[in-house]
């Protein structure tokens, strides 16, 4: 399950309609920031577990971010810049170790 939704991704980019998005958000946009997130925190966000039920919200305004970045300026994709999504990268990363820790204490 991606952490943004095609509708999200949609709104996110100022579109009214999936149809109207270039091919490219779906096919290699929305994908390519899932396993962004994925890969610097050690988690997939948009799988729930016991301790997230629903997609983290700071997962969803951290793909946001990259997804309207990658979208605006191809040179960033794969990249996280600024001050701002590299502190949302690292809260998600430090949500993830506090899940990991709390399940290995059970």
């Amino acid at each position: 399950m991606p952490i943004l939704s095609e509708k999200e991704a949609c709104e996110a980019l100022n579109y009214t309609e999936i149809a109207e998005m270039p091919p490219k958000v779906l096919s290699i946009l929305l994908p390519g920031v899932d396993e962004f997130l994925k890969s610097a925190t050690g988690k997939d966000w948009g799988t729930p577990t016991d301790s997230y039920t629903v997609i983290d919200p700071v997962a969803k305004m951290a793909a946001g971010i990259l997804l309207v970045r990658w979208f605006e300026d191809s040179s960033e994709v794969g990249t996280a810049s600024g001050i701002g999504v590299i502190g949302l990268i690292a809260q998600l990363n430090a949500k993830h170790l506090q899940e990991l820790q709390k399940s290995a204490e059970e």
